[in-house]
């Protein structure tokens, strides 16, 4: 990715049309209910515009894949990777403002 795919608010160039595409498909819920392993896309980060906007330059902002690698116990902090490979522990507070669904390929059928 180039700096010219990244927009004035620090998100990624059409991502928001593929997030509202995927809140569409799925019910979004918070990344702090992403079971380890699971891979999901970001629909919405409900913080301020200057930590929403570190977050999207750190890959975590709406359109975005992430996969949850693990959680650790007792409400600490979530390991997720982002889609271009990252890796980043985000505390249980943060991952509750963070809105996902889960990807389209992992949706249940019947």
């Amino acid at each position: 990715m180039s700096f010219a795919d990244v927009d004035s608010a620090g998100g990624v160039a059409g991502t928001e049309a593929r997030a509202h595409d995927a809140s569409a498909a799925a019910p979004a819920g918070p990344l702090s209910e992403v079971r380890a392993g699971e891979r999901v896309i970001v629909v919405e980060v409900g913080l301020d515009a200057e930590l929403a906007a570190w977050l999207g330059a750190m890959g975590l902002g709406p359109g975005q894949t992430l996969t949850s690698m693990r959680r650790a116990a007792f409400g600490g902090p979530l390991h997720v990777r982002t889609g271009s490979g990252g890796e980043l522990a985000i505390n249980a507070t943060l991952a509750r403002s963070i809105l996902v669904a889960p990807l389209p390929s992992q949706r249940r059928v019947g």
